[in-house]
């Protein structure tokens, strides 16, 4: 198994955590707590967005409203005026000390656009093992700005400024689809299902919807080639349906030819035979003339 499972996911200076890291047992990872103790923050803060990076409110929110932008994890309630937070995700192959990291860094001004970079660790290094997110000066622990990160990280190839960027880097290193609308879609079917379930009642007409409402609606041009196949389907249909008739009409002829060839060779057979007979007849009269003759 070389597959890459998830395995530590780790804040640094995002919304109440200084430094925190949670361990994900083999893929597996469970948040217990009372009602408003930050559950769903923790876990809508990194799915979907550590893989890829869109800071969209309706996509933090796993109620779908707007009320709440990425800002606020990183300014609260206006406490701060600047702030810069990262989070990250480690991966790990089962049964092996392989460790892939993808992460996100964020600068937060009021007033201001968010700062993005991301990031992708791929030669094995760790966070909080071989570098950390941040640096100490005297007893506080201040976060790296990008570009002491950049330097850090020392891999254009593994960096991304912006989340379009980030995105293809994601789906570049791990999941690896052809078509980025194939991790698009990949990731709405996480949205859908994250969504929470208040409902006791969770029948399987429910998961139908999920499913269905995951799948991303097809453009202009997925359905291009479709149509122009179909097109050229009920195209040959059309032909195939011409040369049926053009063979049954044939057919038709070739029946009637038949009969014909065979009237006109049984006249010419019956007058061969009658003339055969005439011919016996002439010599056979010819013979008695000779008799007589002689």
């Amino acid at each position: 198994m070389d597959q890459w499972k998830m395995h530590r996911l780790g804040f640094r200076n995002f919304w109440l955590y200084d430094r925190e890291d949670f361990i994900i047992e083999d893929g597996h990872l469970l948040l217990r707590g009372s009602n408003a103790s930050g559950k769903s923050i923790t876990t809508q803060s990194f799915i979907p967005f550590i893989l890829d990076g869109n800071r969209s409110p309706e996509r933090l929110d796993p109620f779908g409203s707007r009320d709440r932008k990425m800002d606020y994890y990183l300014l609260g309630d206006g406490e701060r005026d600047e702030s810069t937070g990262y989070l990250f995700l480690e991966f790990k192959k089962k049964n092996l000390n392989v460790y892939l990291t993808i992460g996100i860094g964020l600068r937060a001004q009021k007033g201001r656009n968010m700062d993005f970079w991301g990031f992708c660790l791929c030669d094995g290094r760790r966070i909080g093992h071989d570098f950390e997110l941040y640096e100490k000066l005297g007893r506080q622990m201040l976060p790296l700005s990008k570009q002491k990160l950049k330097n850090i990280i020392g891999d254009r190839e593994n960096w991304a400024e912006n989340s379009g960027a980030y995105k293809k880097l994601v789906n570049d290193r791990l999941y690896q689809f052809q078509d980025i609308r194939q991790f698009d879609q990949m990731v709405q079917l996480l949205i859908n299902v994250r969504a929470p379930k208040l409902s006791k009642d969770f029948r399987p007409t429910l998961v139908k919807d999920i499913l269905r409402n995951s799948l991303q609606v097809l453009s202009d041009d997925d359905l291009s080639a479709m149509v122009s196949t179909m097109e050229r389907m009920d195209e040959l249909t059309d032909t195939l349906q011409g040369y049926n008739d053009a063979l049954k009409s044939a057919a038709i002829i070739r029946n009637e030819y038949t009969r014909y060839n065979q009237f006109v060779l049984g006249r010419k057979g019956k007058a061969y035979s009658d003339a055969c007979d005439k011919t016996q007849r002439q010599r056979n009269s010819l013979k008695d003339q000779q008799e007589r003759l002689d």
